[in-house]
């Protein structure tokens, strides 16, 4: 080699060594590795974006499935393997350790194999070491077998393209936080309108469970499942409070006119009470404004009293609104009916209705209305716009007549 190539490599090898030491002195890499640098990965949320997605047991199509996720459902993605997301176990997801190898909570070997299942043939999951603790139960499907949660190191896979990120590791642990909260809360709410549906109607108020009930459906529209069941929930117990608001006004409708009057008035201010808070605030006088009085005959005013009740409970549901809004929802529910309309005048108790509509051999339905004077079309045959009402387990159906041709 010639002498002033050797003193080149030479003023190189130096000129590399003193990078070096440097890069020592100053807690950074050398020059040759600088460019190498990688960063680490950075955990996070992770949101399934669709149904039945496969978790599996390793990165790759061929591994056991260990479950499968909805869409919607979070968990956290703390590395990568090629086309997988490695995942922590999803919450619920058991483990399983042979008992000969755990004496009082500790490891007693080496390289124990923990299993998705309690028995030697299932796949895998991870690895105890002698000297681990281990908190679990008895498998109840095998004795031999301890049922654990699985250790921090254990990794799931699930392919990429199926994973959006949703937010920082700090999400999934707010959301678990936000879905014991509304869990508890519907769980609260159902038992407590179970506890007022059991008694009479006197004693029943609605208003706390409608109140947690619609803190669920306004604070928590991010827990779907949670949504409907206070859907539910909250009209299982509006049909409850109806129900027990008919019959117990029904009930008084043989009263003399002083002792009606009496018991509106008392009826009027439970509901001033009963709605008093920002949910539900009916206003009893809409109704009392809502047409002349002087156009009802007798057997209509009776009538009335039951529709009012039924408008003001609805009201309770339906912050804010009106009479006409309440006949406009019962008219999209509507049935058209077609017969011949005949007084029912039979004195018995709780009837559903002043008039029957016949078809050509047996009565339909029985009918009322306070928006249709039914006496000036008795003996007609006609088509109507009914709406339904209890039928207080008489023969047939009940209607209110919301409109006649």
């Amino acid at each position: 080699m010639p002498r002033i190539n050797r003193l080149l490599v030479t003023h190189l090898c130096a000129l590399l060594c003193a990078s070096t030491a440097l890069a020592d002195a100053q807690g950074k890499p050398p020059l040759a590795a600088q460019g190498k640098k990688t960063e680490s990965f950075k955990t996070f949320t992770g949101k399934v974006l669709a149904n039945k997605v496969r978790v599996r047991s390793k990165p790759d199509l061929e591994s056991h499935i260990i479950r499968q996720l909805s869409k919607g459902d979070l968990l956290l993605v703390n590395g990568e393997d090629g086309e997988f997301w490695s995942v922590q176990p999803p919450k619920g997801t058991k483990a399983y350790v042979f008992r000969t190898y755990v004496l009082d909570g500790v490891v007693e070997a080496s390289r124990v194999n923990v299993r998705l299942e309690p028995h030697a043939d299932a796949p895998i999951i991870a690895q105890l070491q002698l000297g681990d603790k281990v908190k679990g139960d008895v498998c109840p499907m095998n004795h031999k077998w301890l049922e654990i949660e699985p250790p921090q190191n254990t990794k799931f896979y699930i392919s990429k393209e199926f994973i959006a990120q949703a937010g920082g590791p700090e999400y999934l642990a707010s959301m678990e936080k936000r879905r014991a909260q509304v869990h508890d809360l519907v769980s609260n709410a159902f038992f407590i309108a179970e506890a007022e549906c059991k008694k009479s109607f006197e004693e029943m108020s609605i208003l706390e469970a409608t109140e947690k009930f619609q803190i669920v459906l306004n604070s928590y529209t991010d827990f779907p499942e949670a949504i409907a069941q206070a859907k539910e929930g909250l009209a299982l117990l509006k049909d409850t409070y109806l129900q027990k608001k008919i019959a117990y006004l029904e009930s008084k409708a043989e009263l003399p006119s002083e002792l009606k009057e009496e018991m509106l008035a008392k009826h009027h201010a439970e509901h001033k009470e009963l709605f008093q808070n920002e949910i539900v605030k009916p206003d009893p006088n809409l109704w009392q404004q809502r047409r002349p009085k002087q156009n009802l005959t007798d057997r209509m005013r009776l009538w009335d009293t039951i529709e009012e009740s039924l408008y003001l409970s609805w009201t309770a549901f339906h912050t804010g609104k009106k009479e006409e809004d309440f006949y406009q929802e019962q008219k999209a529910n509507a049935t058209v009916l077609t017969g011949t309309i005949q007084s029912y005048d039979y004195p018995v108790k709780n009837r559903p209705g002043d008039f029957v509509l016949r078809g050509s051999e047996a009565p339909i339905a029985y009918l009322y209305s306070t928006h249709v004077d039914l006496e000036k079309h008795e003996g007609k045959t006609v088509t109507l716009l009914a709406s339904p009402r209890p039928n207080n387990h008489f023969a047939f159906p009940a209607y209110f007549v919301l409109s006649i041709e």
